[in-house]
């Protein structure tokens, strides 16, 4: 193995066996009243067994009323805690640590017709959304905090705070959305308030030791993209001061990324790294090689974390480290193969069952 890629990273408060980080990505695994399957279990078991330090759950509901998926994992109530301690068993036994993702989807939910978002805003498909009160911005940071203790007392190894890809708080952080005139909105300070009250306030209810990270987008669609950056320097420069152990950079358009493209955001991310060298950071995003995972790691970066890759291959790491590149085609069919076939997230995985079952 890669000295870089193997060497242990201590965070503040947790110690990662090598810097290999799986990204949460959406299992699609979960039944519909909010639990995980074998299926899911298995797939922590695999890529715990592939040599991952550490594994971000997929992101889980902490609001029955920000539930973007039928098949999401639930933890906004109590019922929803045991799950994740069988889950951190598998993933521990393996010498690697389980960080659940926790989110709000927002707008994006489903599942009722009260859609809120940081302001009122007309949807696709003809719906809208009107703009969350203060007293409801302060009950769903109270969901986040509550999520956190139930995972806390669950076993797990920290939380990592879903700030990226439109979901509800990078909705708030970015101005592409946010357009509040009260103490949620304005200059980043503003923008970032939700987040930063929820940072606090897991800390003040799970120990100031229990590891909070954070997934943000290090773009934005917007036009003015200097601002942005020193609104990210802003930003990485409070999470180091409020004890954030790992700040995990992705980006808004991964998706529409070239099929040809790797490493998307390593540019900005090593000016970043430049502007705020104390704070911890991961990278993900088109990464399909040992090279690519080196890259990332001399660019001064702590940690690199793996999406596609991994959903492609869950032993992506050990070809890879043989000097392997992924099979993963950026073809995106992973967001829309688990609705059409349950169970089957890569279409590597479906042709090699369609062929199979032809024989």
């Amino acid at each position: 193995m890669s000295n870089k890629i193997e060497s242990p990273l201590q965070l503040a408060d947790i110690r990662l066996k090598n810097r290999v980080i799986r990204s949460a990505v959406h299992s699609f695994l979960a039944d519909q009243d909010g639990y995980m399957t074998e299926a899911e279990y298995a797939m922590y078991e695999a890529l715990a067994g592939s040599g991952i330090g550490t594994i971000i759950t997929g992101h889980c509901c902490v609001d029955p009323l920000g539930r973007a998926n039928p098949d999401q994992v639930n933890i906004y109530e109590d019922c929803y805690a045991g799950q994740f301690r069988r889950a951190a068993d598998i993933v521990h036994a393996q010498g690697a640590v389980l960080i659940p993702q926790i989110s709000h989807a927002g707008p994006r939910s489903i599942g009722h017709d009260d859609l809120a978002d940081v302001v009122a805003r007309p949807l696709k498909k003809g719906r809208n959304a009107r703009m969350l009160t203060v007293e409801e911005i302060h009950a769903i940071e109270r969901r986040f905090i509550q999520a956190a203790v139930r995972l806390q007392k669950a076993g797990v190894d920290g939380v990592q705070l879903h700030a990226a890809h439109s979901y509800l708080l990078s909705r708030f952080i970015d101005p592409t959305f946010n357009q509040r005139t009260d103490e949620y909105g304005g200059d980043v300070a503003g923008r970032f308030r939700m987040t930063e009250r929820i940072i606090r306030g897991i800390h003040e209810a799970c120990g100031p030791s229990f590891p909070v990270l954070i997934k943000i987008n290090i773009d934005t669609k917007q036009e003015d993209h200097a601002a942005y950056r020193e609104d990210m320097i802003w930003i990485l420069s409070r999470c180091r001061e409020l004890g954030v152990s790992l700040v995990e950079l992705s980006g808004v358009d991964f998706i529409n990324q070239p099929k040809t493209a790797t490493l998307y955001y390593l540019d900005e991310a090593k000016l970043l790294r430049q502007a705020v060298p104390q704070m911890p950071l991961s990278l993900v995003g088109g990464v399909r090689s040992l090279a690519d995972m080196e890259a990332v790691l001399d660019a001064g970066l702590d940690a690199v974390s793996l999406g596609r890759s991994l959903i492609a291959e869950p032993d992506f790491l050990p070809k890879a480290l043989a000097g392997k590149t992924s099979v993963c085609l950026s073809c995106n069919r992973c967001f829309v193969l688990p609705q059409m076939h349950p169970g089957i997230r890569c279409v590597w995985e479906w042709k090699a069952r369609r062929a199979k079952a032809a024989q």
